[in-house]
């Protein structure tokens, strides 16, 4: 059994109550972007963005003004900057509540003359207490949320290598909701939305793609995996051989699943993500009828 270090164990009963916490406080931004940014096909609005110190929304129009939210997790912070040169900042860590954080939060947007309303209310967690009444959750180790995001970062690089040879729409994005880091690819065919889903995945599911992740777990699959999905979901896509040898379709899930801790401990890590995410490409390929030619990007030459 191999072990990297760029590749740390993440065993979720030990850092619950800072997945908790930092899910929430992303929850905050992700609001706000929700509600500044002119709407996307599948939500691409609302979603947030890997950055070096974290998580951040990405440039949200705000009148003649762009402004930026985002959480550090090194300073234990959400910031908020905007185009003007201002910035202001909100302790997260150590100790403090959502409750005080989301306060704060508030306070801090109007210094800066901002005017957004933010649902309150936690999306996709089993704990629906609101925001500004949750005073139990207060645990946001520093060392815990870093060590997630360098877990993030290195699969960012192999997300990124993958998707560089698809030509057409794609990217590689946080969604707060379920505490997942994506990568999206879309064939460009428009599919009708499902009547029979709630509103938002409704209108997530109404175009056809490939969806694939990493997701930490959470207190009724405590074991973080990696996933992916075909929609809509090819015929026989459950008896399609998919790399690498821990990988299997999961028919409760509707998807294909490969452990972490597989990935991690394995002779290259890498690789390993690159061969899950080449192998379901190739079932789209293969069962969905994607147009291998028509999406493959062909890089140019280095330039002299």
């Amino acid at each position: 059994m191999m072990q990297h270090v760029t590749w740390p164990a993440l065993p979720y009963e030990k850092w619950a109550p800072t997945k908790k916490t930092l899910q929430m406080c992303a929850q905050m931004i992700g609001k706000a972007r929700l509600g500044l940014s002119p709407p996307q096909p599948e939500w691409l609005h609302a979603c947030l963005y890997l950055d070096a110190r974290g998580l951040a929304t990405g440039a949200m129009p705000y009148g003649e003004r762009v402004i930026t939210m985002g959480v550090d997790v090194y300073e234990g912070s959400l910031w908020v900057e905007a185009s003007d040169g201002r910035r202001v900042t909100v302790p997260v860590a150590p100790g403090r509540s959502v409750a005080e954080i989301w306060a704060d939060l508030g306070a801090r947007l109007a210094d800066l003359g901002i005017d957004v309303h933010l649902n309150d209310l936690p999306q996709e967690m089993a704990d629906a207490t609101p925001f500004r009444e949750n005073r139990h959750d207060h645990t946001l180790v520093l060392a815990d949320a870093q060590r997630f995001l360098q877990v993030m970062a290195a699969v960012d690089g192999v997300f990124e290598e993958f998707r560089s040879t698809f030509f057409g729409r794609s990217g590689v994005q946080f969604w707060w909701g379920a505490c997942d880091f994506t990568v999206l690819l879309f064939s460009g065919r428009h599919e009708t939305a499902p009547v029979d889903r709630g509103y938002i995945m409704r209108y997530d599911l109404d175009a056809e793609h490939m969806n694939a992740g990493f997701w930490p777990g959470d207190e009724n699959a405590p074991d973080p995996v990696f996933y992916a999905y075909i929609h809509p979901r090819p015929d026989g896509c459950e008896t399609a051989p998919v790399r690498p040898e821990h990988a299997g379709w999961v028919e409760t899930l509707g998807q294909w699943v490969l452990p972490y801790e597989a990935v991690r401990t394995c002779d290259d890590p890498r690789q390993a993500i690159l061969d899950f995410l080449r192998s379901v490409y190739s079932v789209a390929v293969t069962r969905g009828g994607w147009d291998l030619a028509a999406h493959e990007y062909v890089r140019p030459p280095s330039h002299p």
